[in-house]
């Protein structure tokens, strides 16, 4: 009876260190965006911007999916559960928050949020900020299951895999140029929602392999990096593979002429239908990639 009670104590402690966690990252817009302090204290209005609502709920899912599977270990008694659960929640929001300022900071880095945002109404853009929410969300998750000991959070262990990702998501993104054919930042400043799509499906989609390849127990510091190291290089072989073999199997061709489309004022644009086939084509291999890299179990 207790260890009910417990868990509906622990429960509805959580439906409020959430709610109190966004309240907080509404604030922190101050510090990662200082120029749109003013912004974020005044009503918020979906139907007149959703490019903002985009990027907000971007976020806010991003914090949900962060604090899913959440272990909370009741072996050495509730109060010890209540402090292992809020000081690894607390540090793992702020290195959600790094993680989210170092991304943008390198795939965003000509553009400005209250500019792209507030200004313009980019929904490219709130595309591109929604991907790497979700994505560093995820990335996070994985690594708080993982770094676990003898059902405790270990912190150290998490900002080791926090490191290791961010630094293999960070060059990651940078591939981008080489594996899509769109032209990143000439048509975000277009405001074009084919570069969103594609970039969404492909960050979405290296953030697959990289959860399922750091997804490993830990033992051995160097023995796990070796092993995360030859998942991710195998996944780099079998990805093409898969990408071609979706293709050819359907016959995918890509017409020149209908990669564009008429814009306003009929200046030629790259079409919105390309950059979502870009992007679930890059989502999809990349997924089939994980289940020969990560879902199958060997048992003798």
């Amino acid at each position: 009876m207790n260890e009910i009670i417990d868990k509906l104590i622990i429960r509805i402690f959580l439906l409020v260190f959430i709610c109190v966690i966004i309240v907080l990252y509404k604030y922190s817009h101050f510090l990662l965006y200082p120029s749109s302090k003013g912004q974020f204290l005044k009503r918020f209005y979906p139907s007149k911007n959703p490019a903002e609502t985009v990027h907000l709920f971007g976020r806010i899912l991003g914090l949900g999916l962060l604090f899913s599977q959440f272990q909370i270990y009741l072996m050495d008694g509730f109060f010890y559960a209540f402090f292992d659960f809020f000081i690894t929640a607390v540090i793992t929001y702020t290195l959600y928050l790094v993680a989210l300022y170092i991304m943008e900071s390198i795939a965003l880095y000509n553009f400005e949020y209250n500019d792209e945002i507030s200004k313009k109404k980019n929904m490219a853009y709130a595309l591109v900020t929604m991907a790497h929410a979700l994505g560093v969300a995820h990335l996070l998750q994985v690594s708080i299951n993982v770094s676990t000991e003898s059902g405790r959070h270990v912190i150290i262990l998490i900002i080791f895999l926090w490191l290791f990702t961010v630094v293999i998501i960070g060059f990651a993104s940078k591939t981008f140029k080489i594996i899509s054919k769109l032209h990143f930042n000439q048509l975000l400043v277009q405001k074009n929602l084919a570069i969103g799509f594609s970039y969404l499906g492909f960050f979405l989609g290296w953030t697959i392999i990289v959860a399922s390849a750091i997804n490993l127990p830990i033992g051995d510091i160097k023995n796990y990096g070796i092993q995360v190291i030859l998942k991710i290089l195998l996944s780099l072989i079998i990805f093409p593979l898969f990408r071609w073999a979706l293709i050819y199997i359907f016959k995918i061709e890509q017409d020149p002429e209908e990669v564009q489309a008429e814009g306003a004022m009929g200046i030629r644009t790259i079409s919105t239908g390309y950059g979502i086939y870009e992007g679930i084509i890059q989502l999809t291999s990349a997924y089939l990639t994980t289940v020969i890299t990560g879902n199958i179990h060997f048992s003798f």
